[in-house]
């Protein structure tokens, strides 16, 4: 398996990255301790959302219930009319996804369907001369399926790197190239409580007390976080063979940028955790995907910041397991090499 991973320690102070059922900042026990945690679903979404907005027309894919709208313009630009692109549009979108038996409509689908612009336009096209054959949509051939399984589209590079899971049909699977971890504070960390108010503007001056108050709590940590991408299964058949070797290289780069500057959005504004990261540990190799967590399975223990001792733990663990099991890579670190430079190194491999 010929991989790039990322092996990255971030620090935010008074953040809550990714909430829980309680609105309170996730939390994991690790080492015998309480850590700050970030899902690896919510910092992929972050991930994603960045990388669709550096490079648009290799990173356009949807996830959504409402697909059956999409289908519908579609079918209208192949010259369908209005009142039956709408029936079959929601014919089709069913037929993928399901209906969701809660509405009446059928404009939504029970699976959140991920797809791409390109093929839902593969799937209009293909479902359009049936129509204009037959009047409607055939699904039972299963035309639009197969029609689905054949379109290679150059915009679906977020799919390739996440995947497609649609349970209910499995032929329309693509399992993810991207490796992705929980996020976990490299020291122990408790969740403080911050007490708020707000003033009513308006509020007549006999009046007292506040407009609203309220609790929420929040952490400061320093998170480890590794991010790996499989080269061979991006490069095959099912994902992004099709693609030349410049726009395979371009969403690598997309997608190293995206997963080193991206931030779950939780409260982006009002606690501000606009952080880059302190380290990057970017590795290129073959073998199997590496975590680096357990350099930090007893916790660090500081009184004078985090930053520096977790990169000392994590360095120290790396040439630990290097020597070893015998790890061969090339190693390129951040802030050694900007951005830009740390790019161009990891992208070498890249064929």
């Amino acid at each position: 398996m010929k991989l790039v991973e990322l092996h990255i320690l971030q620090s935010f102070p008074v953040t809550c990255l990714n909430r829980d059922d309680l609105n309170a900042p996730k939390a994991a026990f690790f080492g015998g301790v309480q850590r700050a945690r970030v899902s690896s679903q919510s910092w992929k979404r972050a991930i994603r959302e960045m990388a669709s907005k550096i490079q648009p027309a290799l990173f356009a894919g949807n996830r959504s219930h409402y697909f059956a709208e999409k289908i519908k313009c579609a079918l209208e630009d192949e010259g369908i009319d209005s009142a039956k692109s709408v029936k079959n549009g929601e014919k089709i979108a069913q037929f993928i996804g399901k209906r969701d038996s809660k509405y009446k409509e059928g404009h939504k689908t029970s699976v959140a369907l991920y797809l791409t612009p390109q093929e839902v336009a593969g799937i209009a096209k293909v479902s359009a001369e049936q129509i204009r054959e037959k009047g409607e949509v055939n699904l039972k051939t299963g035309a639009l399926k197969k029609a689905l399984l054949k379109i290679a589209p150059c915009d679906m590079a977020d799919i390739a790197i996440f995947g497609r899971m649609i349970a209910a049909d499995h032929t329309l699977m693509i399992e993810g190239a991207g490796l992705f971890s929980h996020a976990l504070s490299t020291h122990g960390v408790s969740n403080d409580i911050d007490f708020f108010s707000a003033i009513d503007d308006l509020q007549p001056e006999i009046s007292e007390g506040a407009g609203h108050i309220g609790t929420l709590e929040f952490n400061s940590a320093c998170y480890y976080r590794y991010v790996g991408l499989n080269l061979d299964l991006l490069a095959d058949e099912d994902h992004l063979k099709h693609l030349s070797v410049e726009d395979r290289k371009a969403v690598v780069d997309t997608f190293i940028r995206a997963s080193i500057l991206s931030v779950p959005n939780a409260r982006r504004n009002s606690m501000f955790g606009h952080n880059p990261p302190a380290f990057v540990l970017g590795l290129s190799r073959e073998g199997q995907p590496l975590s680096l967590a357990n350099a930090f399975e007893s916790g660090i223990k500081s009184r004078n910041g985090y930053i520096e001792p977790s990169k000392d733990a994590l360095t120290k663990h790396y040439e630990h397991l290097k020597q070893v099991y015998g790890i061969a890579a090339k190693k390129v670190v951040i802030p050694d090499a900007n951005l830009d430079t740390f790019c161009k190194e990891m992208l070498k491999d890249v064929v």
